[in-house]
């Protein structure tokens, strides 16, 4: 896995510098205590003036990506989860998955991480034919994708999707048997490369304080015509 291949409509409707990186040496723990000081900051900061998150350019931008793909009334990731903590504080998961939530909802940022320990080709980002289905983190039924709305897919293997909701396929979620994940910011036209890089090196940074051997790689980033999708991606 060495790069990212993003269709030319993709960036049209306001994804224009998406970063991913491949985050390897996990060691995926329940119960540890070495975040608990960064968990309590976020929910200081989120409880004393969760709009000082919110309001950011960067944030609100996730907006105008959901109205041009069909969703204008969807409240993205990032800003579900500054609801969330606000409201009910942090919810706890493992080191790996709190370390990524705590780098989204410090900047109000909707990031996604899978589990690509058993997939190896590259990462495809595109517009849905309409019809793909996933199912969702935490939701009992599949959600199936409209045309226009947005997937990211490793193998055929949709990841996640951008459309009637804003989430990570159950399937490849962080578990104890994570050994490698995927951790993608697609962003907004607002958010630059070194805003997405700083997002993905956050959530780093914060697994390294229980997985010290854990190594960053980012990936190189391609453009193609969205006509060219259909030939670059493995089928399943």
């Amino acid at each position: 896995m060495n790069r990212i291949v993003v269709t030319e409509d993709i960036r049209r409707i306001g994804i224009e510098n998406p970063v991913g990186c491949l985050i390897s040496g996990l060691n995926v723990q329940s119960g540890t205590s070495e975040l608990d000081e960064h968990v309590r900051e976020l929910e200081r900061r989120i409880d004393s003036n969760s709009e000082e998150i919110l309001s950011r350019e960067e944030v609100t931008a996730y907006h105008d990506v959901f109205e041009a793909v069909g969703h204008p009334g969807q409240e993205p990731a990032g800003e579900q989860l500054v609801r969330l903590v606000e409201q009910q504080g942090l919810n706890r998961h493992n080191n790996v998955v709190d370390a990524y939530n705590i780098a989204s909802a410090e900047r109000g940022m909707g990031l996604g991480m899978h589990d690509v320990t058993a997939l190896s080709g590259d990462v495809h980002v595109r517009r849905a034919s309409g019809g793909e289905r996933i199912l969702p983190i935490f939701h009992d039924k599949p959600v199936t994708a409209t045309a226009g709305d947005v997937l990211h897919e490793v193998d055929g293997q949709i990841l996640g999707i951008l459309g009637p909701v804003d989430r990570d396929a159950g399937a490849y979620r962080v578990t104890e048997e994570t050994e490698q994940a995927l951790l993608l910011s697609l962003g907004n036209k607002e958010t630059s490369e070194a805003d997405n890089r700083a997002a993905c090196r956050r959530t780093y940074d914060l697994i390294c304080e229980t997985c010290p051997n854990a190594t960053l790689t980012f990936l190189d980033v391609d453009t193609i015509d969205a006509a060219d999708a259909d030939s670059a991606v493995v089928s399943p």
